[in-house]
């Protein structure tokens, strides 16, 4: 039995959102503020029998996107798979659709409703049946309604998916239409029925390791503490001879530590110093004793965990001493321990939550933590934002949460996929490339110039890198674009995709007739028909999916970024790396020839002469705030990434201002100066990226304010 199906309705930053599960490992990766701790405590709240049972929710768990809350309903729904044949698993089997008498053995549903009570949901079919109704009557009913005329209700065997907007509105209201269903007809097989007799956590094993802060005093809360957990289980077991010497023992001790003399003189000194404060009458009698606890269960509690780093052999010390990795290693040890020996017993199910594992810890110790958690019958849940967990995580047992305008959005990245396609993109996404399932939007490119140059090139004409607006420049190598981007779908995941390919337009001019060539010709007349093939079945792949875009070089890179009024970069590095000046004047002339054909041609030399990987690092040291973004480059950022936000620009145009008062083009006789003054004036954004953009009109953020 394996929870299979998650959906949740206007609960939080969820508004109507359906998660899939696998049996075993399931991770759940997101940025910070998508929605994982959210989740968890979704999930925790239908299983873990360690939380009230009383649920209480409040205003503030109405997801905010739905505007006014009063008479919405917050539903979390859990589905189940591979039921057993047990009474407690069969209780909440489900009724199969449209047959209400079968029942799905296999399958069960627990759901959790957090809605109006029954007299105001039937005041509001009455209005509903009202010919004359109208927005102000439902205002007016809806404004007589507080969260304490809402009830909390566990039902099992529903099996409408809530998350669905057309359900929603049928089985719980269109709130715009003013259509609200009769609550005294409500069908067992759409909303499920209440447990009687039984209460479903209390079949379940789970067990939360919380994303870990101070593991210091985890350990020492009575309640949550895993260590006390598995000494109060050992604490039955000890034989009642062996319990009774030692509480006798203790007490032995306790007496003996309140006779000693230097305890008695200080407890003889207190009472003196009463009296004489208060006199006879009112002092009252003072003693000191030992309270040492002569209790075996509180004898327990004393115990605290010593622990030594394994390069210090030998050394122990209390668990503040050990690294802030190291503590939290041991505390989710210390959960899965508790588990295993405490809460996993003659139960139904299994299941482990962990937040966050990665808090403190080494990356290589991520992996292998990770690699590690499968336990036997049991569902493990793990959420991270950490790349090095999710590169050994499958995609077929991942959702990703992204965040929206006051949602969050939930991706199934492996969700139509073949088995081929699934386990290839699982080798392919190594820690260094995850981290596309992390970012806002994506550049896919081919090749080391792009990678080592692009991000650079941002930096130094933008201000801000491509983290800093959300964007995961990924290089493919030889993987091929198309088996990555399939990814980025309506289906899987709801991101723009940039995909950065050369044209491979020759650049000198081929005779019409190709058994003309040279051999140079020959190898430009290959290349271009390789990149007309390339792009018509890039333009294909892409054509349908609103999700992906690809953005073409007329020619190559490194060429296209010449032309792009970039000689003087290439001169700069040239004049760096070459000694004889009868060389440098030489290459000089050809870079700066104004026909494509020479100084393409003597740019992609050089590129091979050094390596297009090492000329691109070796370029990149001569990049600054005036060198100019390739086009193609300049719609690919605007693609990847469209909701770039105007505080974003507003600095981004205080830095283009700030760095072209100091390195400007040569002739420039604008005063920036007295722009960037101007610019800071503006009480609003908008007015101020106004004003940029129309004293600055041809500038590369003014174009890229355009573009998106």
């Amino acid at each position: 039995m394996y929870i299979s199906k998650l959906s949740l309705r206007n609960f939080r930053n969820f508004r109507n959102e359906t998660l899939d599960f696998t049996k075993g490992v399931n991770t759940i990766i997101g940025e910070n503020g998508s929605g994982k701790t959210n989740l968890f405590h979704a999930i925790r709240i239908l299983i873990d029998e360690s939380m009230p049972r009383v649920t209480r929710f409040y205003e503030s768990d109405f997801n905010r996107s739905i505007g006014d809350w009063i008479g919405h309903w917050i539903v979390i729904q859990m589905e189940f798979s591979e039921l057993d044949s047990s009474d407690e698993a069969q209780s909440i089997a489900m009724h199969k659709v449209g047959e209400s008498d079968e029942i799905d053995s296999t399958k069960g549903t627990y759901s959790v409703f957090f809605r109006p009570r029954i007299d105001f949901r039937r005041s509001l079919f009455s209005l509903s049946e009202d010919e004359q109704k109208s927005k102000d009557d439902l205002e007016n009913l809806l404004s007589s309604i507080s969260l304490n005329d809402y009830e909390t209700v566990f039902n099992g065997r529903g099996n409408t998916d809530f998350s669905e907007d057309d359900n929603y509105k049928k089985f719980v209201g269109d709130f715009d239409s003013i259509v609200f269903p009769d609550p005294d007809e409500e069908q067992t097989d759409v909303y499920g029925i209440k447990m009687y007799g039984i209460s479903i956590p209390n079949e379940f094993a789970c067990t939360f390791a919380k994303a870990l802060r101070d593991v210091e005093a985890d350990l020492r809360s009575y309640r949550d503490n895993p260590l006390l957990n598995l000494l109060r289980d050992k604490e039955k077991n000890i034989e009642i001879d062996k319990k009774t010497e030692i509480e006798k023992q203790v007490e032995d001790l306790n007496t003996n530590i309140s006779e000693l003399d230097e305890v008695k003189g200080v407890s003889s000194g207190i009472t003196q110093s009463v009296k004489e404060a208060v006199g006879e009458t009112y002092a009252p009698n003072v003693n000191i004793k030992s309270e040492l606890p002569s209790e075996m269960e509180k004898l327990l509690q004393s115990l605290k965990l010593w622990v030594g780093d394994p390069d210090e052999e030998g050394h122990e010390g209390r668990l503040w001493e050990l690294s802030l990795g190291g503590a939290n290693m041991i505390y989710l040890s210390l959960k899965l321990l508790e588990f295993e020996r405490v809460k996993r017993q003659d139960k139904i199910a299994n299941f482990i939550l962990i937040e966050e594992p990665e808090a403190h810890i080494h990356t290589h110790i991520q992996k292998t933590l990770f690699q590690n958690l499968k336990q036997q019958n049991t569902q493990i849940f793990i959420s991270t934002h950490s790349t090095h967990i999710s590169s050994v995580s499958q995609i077929s047992s991942m959702n990703i949460l992204g965040r929206g305008k006051q949602i969050a959005e939930v991706y199934n990245p492996s969700n139509k996929l073949t088995k081929k396609e699934k386990t290839r993109l699982e080798r392919y996404l190594d820690a260094s490339r995850t981290n596309l399932l992390f970012a806002k939007g994506v550049i896919l490119v081919e090749g080391d110039a792009e990678q080592i140059l692009l991000p650079v090139l941002v930096k130094n004409v933008l201000g801000v890198s491509l983290d800093e607006i959300g964007i995961s420049l990924i290089n493919i190598g030889s993987t091929g674009f198309t088996n990555v981007a399939k990814l980025f779908h309506s289906d899987r995941v709801r991101r723009n995709c940039s995909i950065l390919t050369d044209n491979d337009i020759s650049i000198v001019q081929l005779p019409e007739d190709s058994s003309e060539d040279s051999e140079y010709e020959k190898g430009c007349r290959n290349s271009e028909l390789s990149g007309i093939d390339r792009k018509e079945k890039l333009d294909v792949f892409c054509k349908k999916n609103i999700w992906i875009t690809p953005f073409y070089a007329k020619h190559t890179f490194e060429v296209d970024f010449l032309i792009t009024n970039n000689s003087h970069e290439i001169l700069n590095t040239i004049k760096k790396e070459y000694k004889q000046k009868a060389n440098i004047k030489r290459i000089q002339k050809l870079i700066e020839n104004e026909d494509v054909a020479i100084a393409g041609k003597e740019v992609l030399r050089l590129a091979e002469k050094f390596g297009k990987g090492w000329f691109a690092i070796m370029v990149s040291e001569n990049v600054n705030n005036i060198t100019g973004i390739p086009e193609y480059i300049l719609n690919a950022i605007a693609f990847a990434c469209p909701n770039i936000s105007n505080d974003t620009f507003r600095s981004i145009a205080r830095y283009r201002l700030s760095s072209l008062i100091k390195h400007t083009f040569e002739g420039d006789e604008n005063d920036y100066t007295q722009l960037l003054k101007e610019l800071n004036d503006f009480e609003t954004n908008s007015k101020a990226l106004e004003f940029y953009k129309e004293k600055m009109l041809e500038d590369v953020l003014s174009k890229l304010i355009k573009l998106l």
